[in-house]
């Protein structure tokens, strides 16, 4: 179940691929540039594990020379090579870390790595044991800084305080960035009507069981075409399911929003009793406050998914406690929602996605989905305890 990467630019001369012995599959991310345009997937034989770069090229061409086609035809090709563009808005980016010193040593480096003019990194530590993180950063160069209460969104707030630059983006410290992720983020902007900007996140490895069925089960990919949120142009229904919208590990708003709808909640995410919510809350609030978010898959940032099944376990109840608890917050800061909020948390979400899910893979003698659904079925059992002791330790916080 081992899986190689590698890319294929369509704008540079392609090279053939060897898939070392250790894989048994080839993932080939296909690009134009920094704009991605998906991904070939094929199973590897032990007597081939050679591609050639013609065979690769007729493929990607195969597959996705329409949509070169249609992008030619709207001009907008050419923002996506690897040329110099002009007009990039400077931009901050904060990590956001704790405890993770090998982690973040290749997160900083990623971002040392960028292709963008003009940029800043601010590394917030929240709350880790030793003085090993401020070392790692100052070693890097980055600007650094120390959110003393615990929680993800208390270290993003303090971020955003910290920036410098009218464009904040976020990134986790168990990523890497692309090279070219700051252009495409700055190219979701590019509409000044833009407020908040999500990308296209992938895995850096497939190595082991746990990493494929996090990617099985639904990972963090949200496509490879892009797509604007207006509030005025979907339903209350599907205004909920933020989640869809983008992830955390690879986020950016411009700041002003920050001042007209406020910080991240800090009774959500990792570090609080609720494990999570915090960034696909924010995405609610934006839209839902009228201000558009954009999905642009050309910002491209990989995440390590766990490596072992207990590790990827906790992550999935943890998931299931936090959509809960996301949807607690719009029905208390959102009067007009809350009963709509709470009867599409238990119609749409509970039956609709995860119990339902229960019932069909079972009977399909899916045991892997069936194992899933049951375990964030129980940490959304406890969503409710823990979002109450979330509000009742923020407030003891100061939140």
């Amino acid at each position: 179940m081992a899986v190689q990467f590698t890319d294929l630019d369509l704008t540079k001369p392609v090279e053939p691929v060897y898939v070392d012995e250790r894989f048994d599959r080839l993932f080939v991310t296909v690009r134009w540039g920094y704009l991605i345009l998906g991904v070939l997937r094929y199973p590897v034989e032990r007597d081939r594990r050679l591609f050639s770069a013609q065979w690769l090229r007729e493929q990607a061409l195969e597959k996705f020379g329409w949509r070169l086609w249609e992008l030619s035809l709207a001009c907008t090709l050419e923002d996506f090579d690897q040329g110099e563009a002009t007009e990039l808005p400077p931009i901050s980016v904060v990590v956001c870390t704790r405890d993770r010193v090998l982690s973040l040593e290749r997160t900083l480096q990623s971002l040392a790595q960028l292709n963008y003019p003009d940029y800043e990194v601010v590394v917030v530590d929240n709350c880790s044991r030793d003085e090993t993180i401020k070392q790692v950063v100052d070693k890097s160069g980055f600007c650094y800084t120390r959110q003393d209460r615990p929680g993800l969104d208390w270290a993003r707030n303090l971020g955003i305080q910290e920036a410098r630059h009218a464009i904040v983006a976020f990134i986790d410290d168990d990523a890497l960035a692309d090279p070219g992720w700051l252009r495409g983020l700055a190219y979701g902007f590019r509409d000044i009507e833009v407020m908040a900007v999500t990308g296209l996140v992938m895995p850096v490895q497939l190595e082991t069981q746990a990493q494929n069925d996090f990617e099985i089960y639904g990972g963090m990919n949200k496509g490879y075409s892009g797509f604007t949120i207006r509030k005025e142009d979907i339903t209350d229904q599907a205004l909920f399911w933020a989640s869809s919208w983008g992830v955390g590990t690879n986020m950016a708003f411009r700041k002003v929003l920050f001042d007209a709808i406020g910080n991240f909640d800090v009774h959500l995410d990792v570090g609080t009793p609720t494990g999570g919510g915090g960034d696909i809350e924010f995405f609610f609030r934006s839209v839902a406050s009228g201000y558009p978010l954009r999905y642009e898959p050309a910002a491209l940032v990989r995440h390590t998914h766990r490596r072992d099944k207990a590790s990827l376990d906790r992550q999935i109840i943890q998931n299931g406690r936090a959509f809960p608890a996301y949807l607690l917050t719009i029905a208390r800061n959102f009067p007009e929602l809350r009963i709509t909020a709470l009867w599409f948390g238990l119609r749409h979400w509970l039956w609709g996605w995860l119990l339902k899910r229960w019932i069909k893979s079972h009977l399909r003698r899916d045991w892997r989905t069936a194992h899933f659904a049951r375990i964030e079925m129980r940490g959304a059992f406890s969503s409710l305890t823990a979002y109450r002791r979330s509000r009742r330790l923020g407030s003891e916080a100061g939140g």
